[in-house]
């Protein structure tokens, strides 16, 4: 190989990479208009008083030092203090070794110490319907103004000041002790790798993808399912986000690949 050939095929690799790096991040200008916009002319609840940023409601570019938004990625949004979700549990689920653990501040979970939030963590900030959607950490010195009652709740009605608003978003963290937070939905916040799919003839063992937020996940027609590693917890974990991809809402419920005839479910569920 001649030192030219040399200098031309790195020079391709690495713009191969960089035009790969910034493919993956495109599909973030479609949250405008979804119903993860909460700006006023947002897709979703619309927050008013003219306040018309969008990427503000969970993310900010200066977080103070001594703020809980000063933790990956940027998060503003104030974290739950809830101290128990739940798991899923099921007949066959509790036949496999799994290290499922509850997301809770109670049981070693993450909120209560955002350094070590898990992603899942952050979509529950707003999701189980114990903060006000548009609570923030830092308000940038803006003249926004926080409404705290403007919750995110399965099913029921939330009345603010004024006119009564519907939000029928997330999970039901209330009084029913048997459908409370995470009991009844896909199981999360567990290490999915070669161990756990020897134990289940039609799971799909998930493959090394070199990827700088991820290293490990599912790929199926050209989707990457991505699995988790975060600090002070678990390897290669099924998040929220292994499933959805909360700035793209072209697959809705904000899907990372479309679910015709179960594709979404047989990436995994179908070896």
């Amino acid at each position: 190989m001649t030192r030219k050939f040399v200098i031309l095929f790195t020079f391709l690799f690495s713009l191969f990479m960089a035009v790969n790096a910034s493919a993956q991040y495109t599909h973030i200008k479609y949250i405008v208009g979804s119903d993860h916009d909460l700006s006023p002319s947002g897709g979703g609840y619309q927050v008013q008083g003219g306040f018309t940023e969008i990427c503000f409601f969970c993310h900010v570019p200066h977080p103070p030092a001594a703020s809980t938004a000063n933790t990956p990625p940027l998060w503003n949004h104030t974290l739950s203090a809830v101290a128990s979700y739940g798991v899923y549990s099921s007949p066959t689920f509790n036949t496999l070794t799994t290290n499922i653990m509850d997301l809770g501040i109670g049981t070693g979970g993450a909120a209560a110490n955002p350094g070590a939030a898990v992603v899942s963590n952050l979509c529950l900030s707003c999701h189980d319907g114990t903060i006000g959607m548009n609570t923030v950490i830092n308000t940038s010195g803006t003249t926004y103004t926080q409404n705290a009652s403007l919750k995110s709740v399965h099913s029921g009605t939330v009345y603010p000041a004024g006119s009564p608003v519907y939000i029928y978003s997330g999970l039901q963290v209330g009084t029913t002790p048997a459908t409370v937070g995470l009991r009844d939905d896909h199981p999360i916040n567990f290490t999915y790798d070669s161990t756990l799919t020897a134990q289940v003839v039609n799971l799909v063992t998930p493959t090394a993808i070199g990827s700088a937020t991820y290293t490990t996940g599912v790929v199926s027609g050209g989707v990457t399912l991505p699995l988790f590693t975060y600090t002070g917890g678990m390897a290669n974990s099924m998040q929220c986000s292994t499933c959805h991809e909360v700035h793209d809402p072209t697959n809705t419920p904000f899907l990372r690949m479309a679910n015709t005839e179960s594709a979404l479910c047989l990436a995994c569920h179908g070896n």
